[in-house]
């Protein structure tokens, strides 16, 4: 059997593994358009203020599923799924057969910004390859503005802090997909925050960037403030990344659809991680369940479905994302003394 994923995040290294695991002479490629391995996510920030380097950030089961066979293909990004003939076609003008398809192609963050706003006056925080070049720009400057709502806001204006540069952070509310921190540890996040010198703006949006010299920006907010950064940072929700799957037959909403078992409408067509959008089976509704630990669950029981089991996917809300972050996030600034 040829099982085919896309995507090298927890879900399609996962959904590998037990692929292998349950069939050891299954043929399992992840074709991903990432050219690093398997890496932890949530330790970007670490990433770019220093306190790890990119090999510290690789997880051990990237190698694992390597070492079990699978075959990754680097550099690949899907431009369409043709569920007719079980093919998908890349950008770069190959395609690839399957017997079964997992789609773990996670998500991206989009601009929240005007249109007018030209995308070279900001970065975003979603890669590595992210985290090292806001790194490298961050250690030519001396201040930021980071906009994004709860944990990604947090942590992102904690890493350039904790950097050496004076931050400003947007924080314009509730996100629009996943689950928000919870308000207790919010609060007292910003408290730590404050205390360590970010100041943040509670409840705007950003209104325009203007880009002064080539190399700082006047930001000005809906609220009124202006401020005036060298390096402009979005660390905001990511949207699924579900576009090439236009005219596949594939049903999709905000990620793809797929019912308790991780299966969608095409009966050899798996989703799972951020890019899924899953029965609720407790409230009957589907929903995104964005988080690493939900992404690591998902991918084990889609392999395993895959396989023709029959695991069922229950949302928890405390073991999937709250023990991502929960008191975690109030425990990561030096000690000190």
């Amino acid at each position: 059997m040829k099982y085919l994923i896309l995507g090298s995040g927890p879900a399609g290294v996962m959904a590998a593994r037990e692929i292998k695991k349950g069939e050891p002479d299954a043929e399992v490629t992840i074709a991903t358009e990432e050219f690093a391995s398997l890496y932890f996510r949530p330790n970007l920030p670490e990433l770019i203020f220093g306190d790890l380097d990119e090999k510290s950030i690789l997880s051990p089961v990237g190698k694992d599923v390597v070492e079990m066979g699978v075959k990754v293909e680097f550099g690949k990004r899907a431009k369409r799924v043709d569920t007719a003939k079980n093919r998908v076609l890349f950008t770069d003008g190959t395609e690839m057969e399957y017997n079964f398809l997992l789609i773990a192609t996670g998500a991206s963050p989009e601009s929240p910004f005007p249109a007018r706003i030209q995308s070279g006056s900001f970065f975003f925080l979603n890669s590595l390859t992210d985290a090292v070049r806001i790194r490298n720009r961050a250690l030519r400057s001396d201040s930021a503005l980071v906009y994004g709502p709860g944990y990604l806001g947090i942590e992102t204006s904690r890493g350039l802090r904790m950097l050496g540069l004076q931050v400003t952070w947007i924080n314009p509310g509730m996100p629009r997909f996943g689950n928000p921190i919870s308000g207790e540890v919010e609060v007292k996040a910003k408290e730590i925050l404050r205390e360590k010198g970010v100041k943040i703006l509670e409840g705007t949006e950003v209104a325009d960037i203007i880009d002064r010299d080539g190399k700082s920006y006047v930001v000005y907010t809906t609220g009124g403030d202006v401020v005036e950064p060298t390096i402009v940072v979005i660390a905001t929700e990511r949207v699924p990344n579900i576009d090439f799957l236009e005219g596949s037959g594939i049903k999709t909403g905000n990620g793809v659809l797929v019912d308790e078992y991780l299966r969608t409408n095409v009966p050899n067509v798996f989703a799972a991680g951020d890019c899924a959008e899953i029965l609720d089976v407790n409230r009957g509704v589907n929903r995104i369940n964005f988080g690493w630990r939900s992404a690591l669950k998902q991918g084990e029981l889609a392999g395993q479905n895959m396989l023709g089991r029959d695991m069922m996917f229950i949302r928890n809300e405390k073991d999937y994302f709250g023990l991502l972050v929960g008191a975690h996030v109030l425990e990561r600034w030096p000690k000190e003394g």
